[in-house]
């Protein structure tokens, strides 16, 4: 044989040979690589859990905290709107603790002892903020300590993922003072013609309710009046004597167009000669059954009662009331807007302003 085919026979042979010892080394590894592989995406699927549980754990604790804020605000205020209408604290203590096992904590009621219930004074200081200390008489507040601690009665939070995270519990806590404060009080009335008959002596027994309820109280409110229709009037100044406000609303008569802004003007004059705003809480009930079809947009006077530091409710009466309008007077006001379809409703929504108008959240 030529000695250049056999150098080429042996360098084809020896290359065929090591095609396949790379083959063979290959398919060696390969079951190698992929073994990492597994264990590398168990690793990172276990991290991902942890991640998850963790993020779910503090959605959790997060709605808790919000749960256990809403809670204790609720009691703090039922409590307080008890004291200031019966004088008893006891009675004020076992109103709180019905409200707060009525909201939901962590899918729970919320479980007070007595023991979570402080009375004290409220001191409007300077600056505006109210100083509550524990203990000082005469009681015009109440400090609720809302608590899903392991010593608490409702327990800790447990956890979904406590076991993955390592914190099996969570134990927030959230503190609530509500006063009851005095406050100036201007009452803004509607007496355009779509007011005639029944729906006025549905007010005037509202009106009767309402200062008959704050009558009760041990706090010196003092209220004015003001009536409107496409004209409106100053009827009372503000006063402690709540039955001027009775026998005004009496001598009142229906007729005419509606203009709402020109109630909140009046309003707005009684309320500016009140008591210095350093001292009370301004506060500003506008009623109305009809549209605002006379004078400036009621919005713009809600923007500068706001601005005197004056809290704005609005009721609306009847089907045909300017729903809407007052519903934004409220918002700009920071107060709520309520609507009455009936007699019964009117008055009892009166009613739930006068209990729920003496106390504040001060803390």
């Amino acid at each position: 044989m030529h000695p250049a085919s056999t150098t080429k026979s042996t360098l084809s042979r020896k290359l065929r040979d090591r095609c396949v010892a790379f083959d063979l080394h290959r398919t060696r590894r390969a079951p190698q690589r992929q073994g990492a592989m597994l264990v590398l995406i168990a690793i990172m699927m276990f991290l991902f859990l942890i991640v998850v549980a963790f993020s779910i754990d503090i959605a959790q604790m997060h709605l808790a905290r919000t749960e256990l804020r809403s809670s204790t605000d609720a009691a703090a205020n039922a409590a307080a709107t008890t004291l200031a209408d019966t004088l008893d604290r006891n009675q004020a203590i076992r109103r709180g603790q019905q409200i707060a096992q009525a909201n939901l904590v962590n899918g729970q009621p919320l479980l007070l002892g007595d023991s979570d219930f402080q009375f004290g004074r409220s001191e409007r200081q300077v600056n505006g903020k109210y100083a509550f200390t524990s203990g000082e008489a005469p009681f015009n507040g109440v400090r609720v300590n809302g608590q899903r601690t392991t010593g608490s009665l409702s327990g800790p939070v447990p956890l979904f993922f406590g076991n993955v995270t390592g914190t099996s519990i969570f134990e927030p806590e959230a503190f609530a003072t509500a006063t009851y404060v005095e406050r100036d009080i201007t009452l803004v009335v509607d007496r355009s013609g779509s007011m005639g008959g029944s729906r006025f002596a549905d007010l005037r027994d509202a009106i009767r309710i309402f200062t008959d309820m704050l009558a009760t109280t041990p706090v010196d409110e003092q209220i004015g009046l003001a009536s409107y229709n496409d004209r409106a009037s100053e009827d009372v100044q503000l006063t402690e004597n709540f039955a001027e406000i009775t026998t005004a609303m009496d001598g009142l008569r229906t007729g005419g167009f509606t203009s709402i802004s020109g109630g909140m003007q009046a309003g707005r004059e009684i309320a500016l000669r009140g008591r210095p705003p350093e001292f009370v809480e301004r506060t500003m009930i506008v009623m109305t059954d009809g549209r605002h079809n006379r004078g400036i947009e009621p919005r713009v006077v809600a923007n500068d009662l706001a601005a005197d530091g004056v809290t704005i409710h609005t009721i609306t009466f009847g089907a045909g009331a300017d729903f809407g309008r007052m519903q934004d007077v409220a918002r700009i006001g920071g107060g709520r807007h309520f609507h009455a379809t009936d007699g019964a409703q009117l008055r009892e929504i009166y009613r739930e302003i006068a209990l729920t108008l003496g106390t504040v959240l001060t803390e």
